[in-house]
This record gives C-alpha cells, structure tokens and sequence, in this order.
C-alpha cells in the first residue's frame, strides 16, 4: 500500500526521488575513494539521468560537478593545451547527440546555416562519424561545409581523452549542445588551461542538468529563464544571455482566409510535440481535451505529430478525426503545417520550436493552459492575441473562438505573427548572435567551485515530478566495488524507491560473491 501511495503521490514521490538522489551522491563519492573512476563516471552519468527523468528536486548538483572535476585530476595531464595566439572565427559545437527531429537538434544547425562568417565544427560524445554525418545532411544537405568529429567509445575513460586530444584553444567559442547527463564535458573543461569560452545553451531548463561550474555564459531561450537560473542554478545575471529560438521564416506564409464562413471548410488542427511531453498527469490530458474538441466541432480535424497511433494512451482517445502521425520528416511537417488553421500548443510540455514555426508561417495559436514557468515562452501579451489561459475552460472558449470565428482567427494570426517575427526572426537572432561573439571576445574560460545546492519542493516541482520517469538499475556500475563499498550500495536500498530495479536474494547473493 506504501509502495502505491508513492506513486499516486506527488509530494512523497518528490521526496523518495530526492532521497535516492541524495544517495547516488554517496555512492559515486565512494566509488571515486575506490579509485574506480570509468565505474565513477558511468555512475554519475547514471545520477544525472535519474535526476533528469525522474525529478529530485534539484536542478544542478555541485558534489558531482566537483567528483569530475577531480577525476579530472586523476586521469588527465597537468597543462597539455597550447594557448590561442589570436581570433580564429572558429566555432566548436558539442553535443551529446542530435536527431532528425527536436527543437536541440534543429537550433544547433540553424545556428551554423545562419552564420556562415564563422566556419563551424561538431563533435560528438556519444555519435559514430557515419551518425553525425547522415543527419548533418539532413539538416544543411551538403550546403555547408561542416567538420565532424566523433569521440563515442565504449571507455568513458577513452572518450575523455579523445575530446582532450583536440585543439580547443584553437576555437573562440565552445557551444555546449548536451544532454543534462553529460559528463565528459565537465571532466575536460574543468582544466585550467583551457581558455576558449563556454557558452552553454540551456535547452532543458525545467529539469537536472550538469554543467554549471564549466559555463562561462549560458544561453537562455527564454528571457524569463535568466532570473529563475540566478536564483536555482546560482548563475549571475551577468553570466547569462537571452539568445531566442532561431526559426527561419517560412517561404510560403499561409493566404489570409475569407472573412465570410464557409459551412462546409474544414478546420485543421495541429499540434506538435515528441511523444513523452503529451504524457498525461493529474493536472493535465491533451489527447482528452483533443477527443472533446473534435466532438464538439464536427468540421475539425486534430492533427497530432509526434504521438504514435499504436500507444496505449492513443488508444484510449481514438477517434475518426484524431489523426496521430507519429514522428514525422521536416518535409511531411511542412506540408502539414500549410494546410493547418489553428496551432494547439502541446501539454503538459510544450515544444517551443514547433509553436514559432507554426506562428511563423502566420498560423494562429492557442497557448497551454496554466503552464509551469520553465514552459511559458512568452510574456503575457494582451495586444497581440498572446495570453496563457488561466484554466481548461479559458483554454477551450479561446479554442472554440478560434473554430468558430474566421474573423478573429486572421486578426490573431495578423498579431501573433508580428510579434515573432518582431522576437524570433532569423533577423533578430542574427543581431543577437553579433552580440554574443563581441561579448565572448573578451572572455576566457574559468572554472568555477559550485555553490550549494538548494532542494525545491513546490507547486512547480511537485507538477515537474509527475512529467516523465525513467528506470534504473541500482546496483549497476557498482559490481567493481570492494565488499565494504558493495555493502554501503546494499545499505542505500533501504528505502525503496518506485522508479528503481532492486535485485532479489539470488543476484545478491552473486553481486556479493563476484569480484
């Protein structure tokens, strides 16, 4: 009965997340004591991701950050980089990995198609050559010249080392592209002889992520993040940088329609998102409000990209106009988008990316209802049809307007339109981007001792637990360990947490025997 009152519990879910959390710290710290530090890597790695999928409460940790930093120490040679002699217009881009699809993937390429001044090299932690390379042509098909290079092992050991063999004060600015769990980042750019500036782009803003202490700048996506990350991450104003989304302007802006209803048009919906930020909680059921709002309007069709049709959660809304089109091709989305009317933004995670794209191509949209602060991407904006509906029936009467009222449905495209283009045009970022480079051409890298971590338990993280899960195994990445450190990671299984697999007496038994 405990064991579901966790489940069901977002407070005393928040709280097991936070203990075993806390735990995994313990545990990473005496692996390091152990000198096991490719197993100390991989755990931390592994505290990261659960930090990032199953929300602790804390949105950095400066013990782990300080443990790369020493492995570091360990396992690297004092002074091995030669210092830059001058400006090279070169920019290094690391990332963890990129896709096809998602907003991460599409802001690091459209950053090097948009600056073509700099030349532009990506590397990879944790891609092949032949990975990066097929979705760089995705992306820029052949049109830009781009470096590969690919420091993916089996070793974390080896990949550190890879990353270290490359010549990073030959570049004037470092752009972090990772994963929240990335570690080998941390482990280089904790030296003091690197001197290209970092510059860390915050893409996961609600959420755990490593990389506070080796950031010179980070780049916010949004502008309210600024404030939010001096206080929770204890990142100074002036270490941060609001640089938006940047959307290329759709070559084919939709007509504007009649005025005059026609009775027998269609209205398309769409709405854009990877699968698991649609997930259902207590506070929030997109596919739910979408099943009423095709019932309600029999000339709707409610496009969903992103959620595939043979889910269980799809399965319990399907209905004749809900059409699920699972991930999709930039090409399929754009044809998608050009016959769509009305944008919906996705909850209980939105996707920015795909929102500025709709209202790119003058597609009006309605906003997620009472969103968390980490997923509002605007201010409040009255004048330009720019408001986030305070509950479900302000979000549903300002969807029916929409449906219903052509009239409004152009004037709200007209508006909304200006103000992106106004923010997030291509224009705007490159005016941004100028500023960034003058800034960072005066600084140089420096590592920074974390400060203390706070522990968050509010209303925002209580929603933020209940968003995604992942699960993991306790014991691995420990089986190295002396009896002494086996039985510390036994003791950690003391108070169960929902989100981890445990052995039974047999594995344990052969855990404690193994050596």
């Amino acid at each position: 009965m405990v064991k579901k009152d966790i489940h069901i519990n977002p407070e005393k879910l928040l709280y097991s997340n936070k203990v075993y959390f806390e735990s995994c710290i313990r545990t990473a710290q005496k692996l390091f004591e152990e000198n096991l530090y490719e197993d100390c890597i991989n755990y931390i790695e592994k505290t990261a991701s659960f930090g990032w999928f199953n929300f602790s409460g804390y949105y950095k940790s400066g013990p782990l950050e300080l443990l790369l930093t020493e492995i570091q120490q360990k396992i690297l040679p004092t002074a091995s980089h030669q210092q830059k002699t001058g400006k090279t217009n070169r920019i290094l881009h690391i990332c963890s990995e990129v896709y096809t699809s998602g907003g991460h993937s599409k802001l690091l390429y459209n950053w090097i198609k948009n600056n073509s001044s700099n030349t532009h090299t990506i590397l990879s932690t944790r891609l092949s050559l032949e990975e990066m390379k097929e979705i760089s042509n995705f992306y820029l098909k052949g049109s830009i010249d781009v470096e590969h290079v690919s420091v993916k092992s089996s070793s974390k050991i080896e990949s550190v080392k890879l990353l270290n063999g490359q010549p990073l004060n030959d570049y004037d600015i470092i752009a972090l592209h990772i994963h929240p769990d990335e570690t080998i980042t941390n482990i280089i750019l904790s030296q003091k002889d690197i001197t290209t500036p970092v510059c860390f782009i915050n893409h996961a803003d609600h959420v755990f992520w490593l990389g506070t202490s080796v950031a010179d700048m980070v780049l916010q996506i949004r502008e309210s993040s600024i404030a939010i990350d001096v206080e929770r991450r204890c990142i100074l104003k002036e270490r941060q940088f609001f640089l938006p989304i940047p959307i290329e302007t759709a070559n084919e802006i939709k007509e504007e329609e009649e005025t005059t209803t026609d009775e027998t048009h269609v209205i398309n919906l769409l709405s854009t998102g990877t699968a698991y930020k649609y997930n259902p909680n207590e506070h929030y059921n997109f596919l739910r409000e979408a099943y009423k709002i095709v019932e309600e309007n029999t000339d709707v069709i409610f496009n969903i990209v992103g959620i595939n049709s043979d889910s269980d959660y799809a399965k319990e809304y399907r209905h004749e106009r809900i059409v699920l089109h699972g991930i999709v091709s930039s090409q399929k989305l754009a044809e998608i988008e050009k016959e769509t009317d009305i944008y919906i933004e996705g909850f209980p995670m939105p996707s920015f990316t795909a929102l500025l794209q709709a209202a790119l191509r003058k597609i009006p949209f309605a906003l997620h209802y009472n969103p968390l602060s980490a997923f509002r991407l605007f201010s409040d904006n009255n004048e330009h049809h720019i408001v986030y509906p305070k509950n479900l029936d302000e979000w549903h009467s300002n969807i029916r307007m929409l449906i219903q009222d052509a009239k409004y449905r152009t004037e709200t495209s007209q508006k909304q339109q200006e103000y992106v283009l106004n923010n997030y045009s291509i224009e705007v970022w490159k005016s941004r981007i100028q500023e960034l480079y003058q800034i960072m051409d005066n600084k140089k890298h420096a590592y920074r001792m974390p400060d203390p971590d706070r522990y968050y338990d509010g209303d925002n993280e209580k929603v933020l637990v209940t968003v995604d899960k992942r699960r993991l195994s306790h014991y691995r990445f420990t089986e190295k360990m002396s009896l002494t450190g086996k039985y510390f990671v036994y003791k950690m299984t003391k108070l169960k947490n929902p989100n981890i697999d445990y052995f039974h007496k047999k594995q344990l038994i052969k855990y404690f025997l193994k050596k």
